[in-house]
């Protein structure tokens, strides 16, 4: 085997071994959890806001109801106004359920907690609204009743400029 033919080998296999060339993992859930809808949707009616101390924000929108979803992919443009997470659906009430959101470089996760309802959609979004939550990279949310993790998507947020097509603005979409 000649030298370079060996020095590129030897370089895919610590890019390979360093998980420098990553994937977004599959969605995980639960017995008992069903993820109806994953991906971008169309912006939402919110019919209040919550107090979420634990977020960056300090506070969660409600939605009036569950939104539509347009384009189910984990794959999400960071632009202004872009919609994106899940629609999860529980087959018994749990109580106290702890949301986390971990952002890209993040040390700690937002988190609030909320109560499923057997077989009653939860809605678990991000719309971007400022410049500074704009950060490529993974998004990941999850549930836990307890230690016990109810489900878990990642979703790989891409610069701006990529996905030119991609929208929350169902209005533009034919």
């Amino acid at each position: 085997m000649n030298v370079y033919l060996r020095r590129w080998l030897s370089g895919l296999l610590i890019v390979l071994a360093t998980g420098a060339v990553a994937e977004t993992p599959a969605p995980v859930t639960a017995p008992g959890i069903e993820l109806q809808s994953i991906g971008i949707y169309c912006r939402p009616e919110i019919e209040a806001t919550e107090v979420a101390p634990d977020t960056a924000l300090g506070y969660i929108n409600l939605m009036a109801a569950p939104p539509e979803f347009v384009f189910r992919q984990t794959e999400v443009p960071a632009r202004l106004g872009v919609s994106f997470g899940i629609l999860a659906v529980a087959d018994r009430d749990i109580p106290n359920v702890r949301v986390l959101t971990w952002k890209p470089g993040a040390t700690s996760p937002e988190s609030w907690t909320t109560d499923f309802l057997a077989g009653e959609p939860k809605m678990r979004g991000f719309v971007f609204e400022y410049e500074n939550e704009l950060i490529p990279g993974p998004w990941r949310m999850e549930a836990f009743d307890g230690d016990t993790r109810l489900y878990s998507v990642t979703f790989d947020v891409l610069p701006g400029t990529e996905l030119p097509g991609v929208t929350s603005d169902c209005n533009l979409l034919s």
